[in-house]
């Protein structure tokens, strides 16, 4: 009896470790840090991923996860090539020189912030500058706005001044020969809900930022092209008017002309319904 229960003591440790031999096909590759932000390196070796994880080491912090094609094997080689600090925002751009991918990771130097991450195809080059190319505050939310001119991206960062805040980080092709700065166009507070609307004029881009009026909020942003927006249409209807002067010439007298615009009905549409 005795020597049964001495087997069994010296199996249940076998038996364990039996357990919790699993093979897994994700794995740590890689582990970059630099001052409170920590990127680890992982690998999906069944769907061929290479996911980068992001967050900083504060009390409250998330994580975030990004993840792109391996096209070199399941080789990476992550490198910052460019950073600087702006008042609370701290922004990095780390590379994979591997797989042609660049990241630019945003977050605030505050408590139980997260951080926000874009990542996007890079070209080899042999300067990785980041451009600080615009700044817009309006209230207690800041914008700011960063060029990557290897990668031809522009990037508009916005957070808000409180404790816990997560930057928000949206990233779009920068347009040749813009010019204008950002510029608030619209604002709109219901509660405690704030909606902002920035224009990026050199880029021809609008973008609504959301959050709301309570510690700890963070933005969310949607930006869309302000040239192919959904405008209300114009449909203009002639009425108690002859066919012949719908298309009036130029000659057309003043006074004929007034009598014409008189009787135009204007009716407007957004999309398929009338207002």
């Amino acid at each position: 009896m005795n020597r049964l229960f001495i087997l069994l003591v010296f199996a249940i440790p076998m038996v364990s470790l039996a357990g919790e031999n699993q093979s897994s096909l994700v794995v740590q590759t890689g582990k970059w840090r630099e001052s409170d932000l920590v990127v680890r390196t992982l690998m999906d070796l069944e769907s061929n991923k290479i996911c980068l994880t992001f967050y900083v080491r504060t009390i409250g912090t998330s994580p975030v996860i990004s993840c792109y094609d391996a096209v070199s094997g399941f080789r990476s080689k992550i490198n910052q090539v460019g950073h600087f600090k702006d008042g609370k925002l701290v922004l990095r751009k780390l590379k994979d020189h591997e797989n042609g991918v660049a990241c630019l990771v945003a977050y605030v130097s505050t408590p139980g912030t997260s951080p926000g991450v874009n990542c996007y195809d890079s070209k080899m080059v042999a300067k990785e500058a980041i451009v600080r190319n615009g700044h817009l505050r309006e209230g207690d939310l800041d914008v700011r706005r960063i060029v990557d001119p290897d990668s031809a991206k522009t990037c508009l960062v916005a957070y808000v001044g409180t404790i816990g805040t997560s930057p928000t980080l949206v990233c779009y092709n920068t347009q040749r020969g813009g010019s204008g700065g950002l510029l608030q166009t619209s604002y709109m507070r219901e509660g405690d809900l704030i909606v902002r609307k920035i224009v990026d004029r050199s880029n021809r881009k609008a973008c609504l930022i959301t959050y709301i009026s309570t510690e700890g909020t963070s933005p969310h942003l949607y930006c869309f092209d302000e040239s192919s927006g959904n405008q209300p249409k114009v449909k203009t209807e002639w009425r108690n008017l002859p066919q012949s002067e719908w298309k009036r010439p130029q000659n057309t007298p003043a006074s004929h002309r007034r009598h014409i615009v008189d009787r135009i009905d204007l009716t407007v549409y957004r999309g398929s319904d009338r207002l």
